[in-house]
């Protein structure tokens, strides 16, 4: 039923890296993403640690206080109420399991570790009709994202992105690349703003890693209008647009399920 979809899970430290070989690991279409925190590290390399101290490092990154609190009130005249969110530790019973799974060198351990990564409370959730030029936006060390997750004592070494891409029609890339050419165009002949602005909201990205070190690409895109509300034009191919509206949807709805720390704003 949902052959035109897939979900695919990022860890953004080892993506970043990564050379050239990493081009394709972020498709080049229109989609909705996930930042949350990557807890698949710790799965990886729980079976070469005692368990003492993997038990130990699942309690520091599940337990510490995710920045400022989320709201300060007054009740009555002489008390402070404080919300925040601060996950509970996990229990003893947890800590016997994580011990026995070790000693048996159960290579499923990771698994669990990828259910923490996928179904938590999101960080960021956002859209984008080229989640490859969004996602390397927000992995520059200045851009909005970056500074949002500093102040909760994170950086994007931290976390794993979840992406659902769209791949319905089958040249849904072509068709991405070739409004990215027309919104480059618009530009080129002096026009003050672009109708494709949305399209190229990180920068003069031309579509390709070329980059030798792993790194300079990220440093290439535009961070000014990463949040931009603006949406495709009637020129925009209609199955281009179709699908700009149901990322769209997906974003908002999933906001609101999911209640993500750091949104801001729905729609």
């Amino acid at each position: 039923m949902f052959t035109a979809f897939e979900t695919r899970v990022l860890n953004v430290r080892e993506y970043l890296a990564m050379g050239r070989e990493r081009s394709e690991l972020i498709p080049r279409v229109p989609g909705i993403y996930i930042w949350t925190l990557d807890f698949t590290d710790i799965g990886k390399t729980a079976l070469e640690h005692e368990p003492e101290d993997v038990f130990s490092l699942i309690q520091t990154r599940i337990s510490a206080p995710r920045g400022e609190p989320l709201e300060i009130g007054m009740v009555g005249r002489y008390r402070n109420v404080l919300i925040q969110d601060v996950p509970p530790e996990l229990t003893r019973a947890s800590a016997v399991r994580v011990e026995e799974m070790i000693k048996a060198r159960n290579l499923h351990l990771e698994w669990a570790f990828l259910c923490a990564t996928l179904f938590q409370r999101p960080l960021y959730v956002g859209k984008a009709v080229n989640l490859s030029v969004r996602l390397k936006a927000h992995m520059k060390s200045d851009s909005h994202l970056s500074g949002e997750l500093e102040r909760l004592g994170l950086t994007v070494n931290d976390c794993a992105v979840l992406m659902l891409p769209v791949k319905s029609p089958d040249n849904i890339a072509d068709l991405v690349a070739a409004e990215e050419e027309r919104a480059r165009a618009l530009r080129a002949a002096g026009v003050a703003q672009p109708t494709a602005r949305n399209m190229l909201n990180a920068g003069e990205y031309d579509g390709a890693d070329e980059d030798d070190d792993g790194g300079n690409d990220l440093d290439a895109e535009d961070d000014e209008a990463l949040f931009s509300d603006s949406e495709l034009d009637a020129a925009a191919a209609p199955e281009l647009r179709q699908a700009d509206q149901l990322v769209r949807f997906a974003e908002s709805l999933t906001i609101r399920a999911a209640h993500p720390l750091l949104n801001m704003k729905m729609d």
